[in-house]
């Protein structure tokens, strides 16, 4: 029932896709129906028929449905403006709305609404994603379907049949005829005509094999002229296709017979059919035979008006009606030779039409926004006063002035992290930035700022603000001419022991430099490193990088970029969820977030996360992570389980659920406390969605986020697209 109730909504959705485009063609079509020729009415046609029959179409910014999804701004994210094959439905699943996630070095994870088909593992009852209305409406218009397909295929046989049952005109006037107007068509093929009692007037039948009926009073009651005319008009729905656009627009019929805006249309479609065939006879016959031609349709109309005519079950017959035959014959008497061809212009306005009407939405991204250099650090995040990044580079782009490192560490030093920091509130403002450096047995930092530093901030205070350590100045040092202040600074410690570091001062081009460290490295070591300070150049930007932090920030687009080079691929990052639920933070981290990892190895594959949080409910988290690793949801294909990692390190398991969201298969999570047996018991459950779309995981656990909720934004986030980093 999954499969059809998928099925069934993909019907409604593309059928009311198919509608929007057809009002909006035919509100164009009233606007410029004397500027374009009926062949170019009837083929704006095949953009409705394409609609309907097309499950997949390719996604567009320049799209109808972006546009109206833009001009929407009261749609939710279900509502599926794309018209995309993959249905929203909620689950009627029971579960405590209560979930919580604070993983180890904060985790953060994924979003998405479940429709649901669960499957019958661990205790948990087998429900169907649709509700019952959605299922009967299904079953209801499957046997619609069923009837109307019959009933065309039916007639396909019938006719078929009976044509082995008809007799072959082999009348010489008549075939005489027919061969002088195939040869005027420019149709090579042998068009038999047969007669009998199949119908009260002529028609074409046979989409492989065509032949043409042609009842025996009619060809013996008229003129040469007009059997003519009659057999031209016949071998122009050959030459157009007519029977096969036919078969398809009844195929669309059946499948959409629940839309009576469909019956509407292939009506319509029908009516501009038989007017683009008669504009395509007068511009092979010529303008002479303009009003010969109206005079024998006329003269034909009357005689099948007194006529029962036969039932077409192809819904593109019966263009007899008065109404009709009037706009027939006033597009035939006023027709001018070339008025039917089809104009580069016209062609090129197809075109932009079908590109306009044949695409779906283009998938909404958070992070359309400009990517000039400049503009790529633009914060994607609440601005702070401290920015951390793990290499130099990035914090050049962030101090906002230029500074000096050492090209000189000592042995076995390498470089860990910096700091960049903004102080507003300081008088004049400051700006700084610190950078990390750890050797076996000790570390230390090196601070850059702007404006100098008060004996105040060098001491070490306590939590209550006293200060805690004692300044002592040591004798002054030289390096390439500049005096080095040296500072000893003591702080006792709780054990009774007395921690003592050194503070190296001194001024170059304007800017305040220090170092900080332990007394394991001597004076003469120091000196070293602050001579061999200059400007960063490429070599000393490679150098400091540090790719064994636990966690990367990322705080811009760059960053995203940068980012996207370590994990492997380009992730999904949307800054927005349903439910007012806005990204906070992002940052780059190892596999121990994520799930177990399996072994050393595995514990360094680089995993992405992003966190949400809702500012009217600051209890409630939502916490997105991907990663490339396909082998985490084949293994829980097989094993119903998902290993995770407490706080001690010790792998603990939890039992998974197969689902089916929008088309996706989702894994979901039974509630968990994040450190299991070692949670305590205010710790609230969470919830954690898995899936794979190729060979990346995404995972999305939420903390205190009602079930609603979880749905909809796993629903959004299946169907979020990686950000596309070559705009």
């Amino acid at each position: 029932m999954d499969i059809l109730g998928n099925v069934f909504l993909w019907m409604c959705y593309t059928s009311l896709g198919a509608s929007l485009v057809a009002i909006l063609l035919v509100a164009m079509k009233k606007g410029v129906h004397k500027a374009i020729s009926w062949r170019m009415h009837h083929l704006l046609w095949f953009i409705v028929l394409a609609r309907l029959m097309i499950p997949v179409l390719p996604e567009s910014s320049f799209s109808l449905f972006t546009w109206i999804s833009w001009a929407s701004t009261s749609m939710s994210v279900e509502q599926p403006l794309s018209f995309s094959a993959e249905p929203l439905l909620q689950t009627n699943t029971q579960s405590p709305a209560v979930i919580s996630d604070v993983s180890h070095g904060s985790e953060h994870n994924e979003n998405t609404p479940i429709q649901t088909e669960v499957v019958k593992d661990e205790g948990i009852i087998e429900r169907s994603s649709h509700p019952a209305y959605i299922q009967i409406m299904a079953v209801l218009w499957l046997i619609g379907v069923v009837i109307l397909l019959a009933r065309l295929f039916i007639y396909l046989y019938n006719m078929h049949t009976k044509e082995r049952f008809l007799m072959r005109v082999t009348d010489d006037r008549v075939t005489t005829i027919m061969n002088a107007c195939r040869q005027k068509f420019g149709v090579k093929r042998q068009m038999p005509v047969y007669t009998g009692t199949l119908a009260k007037g002529p028609l074409i039948s046979g989409i492989l094999s065509p032949w043409v009926y042609c009842p025996r009073d009619v060809y013996q009651s008229l003129s040469d002229a007009e059997l003519y005319h009659v057999f031209a008009h016949e071998l122009a729905h050959h030459k157009r296709k007519d029977l096969l656009w036919s078969f398809i627009g009844s195929l669309a019929l059946a499948i959409h017979w629940m839309n009576p805006l469909v019956w509407l249309w292939i009506r319509k479609m029908k009516a501009d059919m038989e007017l683009a065939c008669d504009e395509y006879v007068l511009e092979i016959l010529g303008e002479k035979e303009a009003i010969p031609y109206g005079m024998t349709l006329l003269s034909f109309a009357r005689q099948i008006s007194e006529k029962r005519p036969m039932s077409y079950p192809l819904y593109f017959h019966h263009s007899h009606h008065i109404n009709q035959m009037k706009r027939r014959i006033q597009m035939i008497s006023t027709f001018k030779k070339g008025s039917a061809k089809l104009s580069a212009v016209a062609i090129a306005c197809g075109l932009v039409i079908s590109a306009v009407t044949l695409t779906n939405a283009a998938e909404p991204s958070t992070l359309r926004m400009p990517v000039k250099q400049d503009e790529k650090l633009r914060p994607l995040f609440e601005e702070t006063a401290v920015k951390e990044t793990n290499r130099l580079e990035k914090a050049e782009k962030l101090s906002g002035f230029p500074f000096k490192v050492p090209s000189y560490l000592p042995p076995e030093f390498t470089y860990q992290n910096s700091l960049i920091y903004h102080l507003e509130e300081s008088e004049p403002s400051g700006n700084g930035v610190f950078h990390y450096f750890k050797g076996p047995d000790t570390s230390f930092k090196i601070v850059t700022s702007t404006i100098e530093r008060t004996e105040n901030s060098l001491h070490v205070k306590s939590e209550d603000g006293s200060i805690l350590s004692t300044l002592s100045a040591e004798e002054d040092l030289s390096a390439n001419g500049k005096t080095v202040k040296v500072i000893k600074r003591k702080t006792p410690l709780d054990d009774g022991s007395v921690d003592q570091d050194s503070l190296y001062f001194w001024k170059d081009e304007g800017l305040y430099y220090s170092i900080e460290g332990y007394d394991l490295l001597e004076n003469e070591e120091i000196i070293k490193v602050i001579e061999s300070f200059q400007a960063p150049n490429e070599d000393l930007r490679k150098r400091y990088v540090n790719y064994d932090l636990l966690n990367y920030n990322i705080l811009d687009l760059e960053d995203v970029e940068y980012f996207s080079g370590i994990i492997g691929f380009a992730p999904a990052f949307p800054l927005e969820l349903s439910g007012g639920y806005k990204a906070t933070n992002a940052y780059v981290n190892k596999k121990l977030n994520f799930s177990y990892p399996e072994n050393e190895e595995d514990k360094q594959k680089r995993t992405i996360h992003i966190t949400f949080e809702n500012p009217e409910k600051p209890k409630k988290i939502v916490l997105f992570a991907q990663i490339k690793d396909k082998s985490i949801v084949e293994n829980m294909r097989k094993t119903k389980k998902i290993p995770f990692e407490r706080i001690d390190g010790v792998k603990f398991e939890v039992p998974v659920t197969s689902l089916n969201i929008g088309g996706q298969e989702v894994f979901r999570t039974v509630p968990y406390k994040i450190d299991d047996t070692l949670s305590s018991p205010t710790d609230k459950y969470n919830h954690t969605y898995f899936w794979l779309k190729g060979d990346i995981c995404y995972k999305v656990t939420f903390k205190e986020v009602e079930e609603e909720a979880q749905q909809q934004m796993v629903a959004a986030l299946v169907k979020e697209k990686a950000i596309d980093l070559k705009k």
